[in-house]
């Protein structure tokens, strides 16, 4: 004996097509007007050492790659004017590459550049790793570059 399954009116099909249509209409808005990667961006505050906290959406596929973009949105500073740059005004990425779990960034020598906020390079660069280790956990070593040079080379040196 077999169950003979029940026709569906006209009425009936215009609403399950029509409910379809609009589902597809709807996933495909979506998906154009997707807003991208959420990204989270760590800056110090102006007024003291407080960190805050700022969120925003990158492209899913960028140009220049998902490390680059987030670094180049990194150096272009908050968007919150109670916040400080992580870097001095003007600096930029000269190169950025990734080699397995370890990311190799160059960045300009106005990094260096000295005002009142920015005396504290260590701490500057600490936090410039902080972010990147944030939104891309994959990453477990950063090595930075200042003008092709290691910041503390000197340094390292003069220890020995």
């Amino acid at each position: 004996m077999t169950e003979k399954l029940p026709e569906l009116k006209k009425t009936s099909w215009i609403i399950l097509i029509a409910g379809l249509l609009l589902f597809v209409i709807s996933f495909a808005f979506w998906i154009f007007d997707f807003p991208g990667v959420r990204r989270t961006f760590v800056f110090k505050s102006s007024d003291s050492e407080v960190l805050r906290v700022e969120n925003r959406f990158e492209p899913v596929f960028p140009a220049q790659g998902k490390i680059r973009c987030y670094i180049d949105e990194l150096l272009v500073g908050p968007l919150s004017e109670h916040c400080r740059t992580v870097f001095a005004k003007g600096t930029r990425v000269e190169y950025c590459f990734q080699r397995g779990q370890k990311l190799y960034v160059n960045l300009s020598a106005d990094l260096l550049s000295v005002t009142d906020e920015n005396t504290d390079f260590a701490g500057q660069i600490e936090l410039f790793k902080k972010n990147i280790h944030l939104n891309f956990p994959e990453i477990k070593d950063i090595e930075v570059y200042i003008a092709g040079k290691l910041p503390y080379e000197s340094q390292a040196v003069l220890k020995m």
